[in-house]
């Protein structure tokens, strides 16, 4: 019976043993199928990243040149415009000529018809008929007067003429430039369009791709972030501008009160002997740091101009994602409208930005600050001034947007405020 027993259990443990391995091979097979995924998750993973980034390089490459050719075709209209309202005065200025002409030749007229009547009066036979002295040199002052009356109306009459024959040449040159112009329009107008195709066909593709790989949520806090990184380093150098303004007007007033000190110095030494006394620094007027004109410090609330006219599509703090709010006004637009600065500034930032496109924010002082975002294309560049009411870009639905607007954001001390209770009631 022992022995028995003894071949059962070892049975036994031999078969434990062969589960064992079999259990073990399976495990190890799991995980080499696990890490198998794994690895070929995260491969994928740097190919979508890969091919989201390239996407977003040609959508910044597209967005870029679209800006630029709308500009270009922005100035020509401008141009345009001017060209047909001086074309317009031109017309206008020989429709004038033509009727002061008219007029001058009708006075010629009646003055050489006035002329021929007592032309038939010899003067000689007046003499000789031994008329009054008196009379004739009267006729002949009188004579002398239409002679004179009738060489000013040729004058004025060749000078019309003339001011005719260069308002003639003016008028081709203008229409010549106007038919250029047209021309130019036409062409960079359908460079824009197909440049827009380019852009329309890669934001499909960027877009497709942010909602295959759930990245939308993780591209807009980069985006934020992006923006917030541009908005501090645009704030650091409009502070460092200040306290160089600063800096040189503080300079500009010492040197004027030295040089107030200096004369009134001067004055002194003339005046001592007639023991008058003066107090230094010429006037005792006490200058005063000038101030920046236009800015929010100096404007109340509700006061502002909209940027442009449209209906609200987002509001500030609503929700925008589960995780995000909005931080400024979405405002719906056609693509290619007119955006005006809300108030006095100097543009700090114009530059395209990943998920706000061609981008343009413009520092008012005293902490405050107005951004611009999904532009079509921007009309100022850094550094340049700007006045309330100025058109400073087009808006558009750059930054892979498929709707065209303008995205609007009041900034102070660097943290967004709500843009509406500033805004002009509509």
């Amino acid at each position: 019976m022992g022995i028995k027993k003894l071949i059962v259990s070892l049975l036994l443990l031999s078969a434990g043993l062969m589960a064992g391995t079999f259990a073990w091979a399976d495990d190890s097979k799991e995980l080499k199928n696990v890490q198998g995924q794994i690895a070929s998750q995260q491969q994928d993973l740097q190919q979508h990243q890969k091919q989201l980034k390239q996407l977003q390089q040609q959508l910044a490459k597209d967005e870029k040149a679209i800006s630029a050719m709308a500009r270009e075709l922005n100035q020509t209209q401008q141009k345009l415009k001017e060209n047909e309202s001086s074309l317009a005065q031109l017309d206008k200025e020989h429709h004038q000529l033509n009727q002061q002409a008219e007029q001058q030749q009708t006075l010629l007229a009646e003055q050489l018809r006035a002329a021929y009547q007592n032309g038939r009066h010899d003067y000689l036979k007046l003499l000789l008929n031994g008329q009054d002295s008196t009379e004739v040199d009267r006729l002949l002052h009188y004579y002398a007067h239409l002679n004179q009356a009738r060489a000013d109306a040729l004058q004025q009459l060749a000078r019309t003429r003339e001011q005719l024959a260069d308002n003639r040449r003016q008028a081709e040159q203008s229409r010549q430039q106007l038919n250029q112009l047209l021309a130019r329009q036409q062409n960079e107008q359908e460079k824009l369009e197909t440049q827009q195709h380019k852009r329309s066909s890669t934001a499909k593709q960027l877009n497709a791709v942010l909602s295959k790989g759930n990245q939308r949520l993780t591209s807009l806090q980069q985006a934020a972030g992006n923006l917030e990184r541009q908005i501090k380093l645009a704030q650091e150098k409009a502070a460092r501008e200040q306290a160089a303004r600063e800096k040189a007007e503080r300079e500009r007033i010492a040197r004027e009160k030295a040089e107030q000190e200096r004369i009134a110095r001067e004055r002194a030494e003339r005046d001592r002997p007639e023991q008058t006394t003066r107090r230094p620094g010429g006037s005792g007027r006490t200058p005063v740091v000038a101030k920046l004109s236009g800015n929010f410090a100096g404007l109340s609330k509700g006061t502002l101009p909209w940027p442009l006219k449209g209906s609200l599509i987002h509001r500030f703090g609503t929700a925008r994602t589960s995780q995000l709010n909005w931080k400024g006004l979405l405002i719906s637009a056609p693509v290619g409208k007119e955006v005006s600065a809300i108030a006095n500034g100097q543009v700090v930032y114009a530059d395209w930005l990943s998920g706000f496109g061609m981008v343009m924010v413009i520092d008012h002082g005293k902490g405050y600050m107005s951004l611009y975002g999904h532009n079509q294309s921007l009309l100022r560049n850094p550094g340049d001034k700007v006045t309330a009411g100025q058109p400073i870009a087009l808006s558009g639905e750059s930054g892979g947007q498929d709707k065209s607007g303008l995205y609007f954001e009041i900034r102070y001390q660097g943290s967004a405020v709500d843009p509406l209770p500033w805004l002009k009631k509509s």
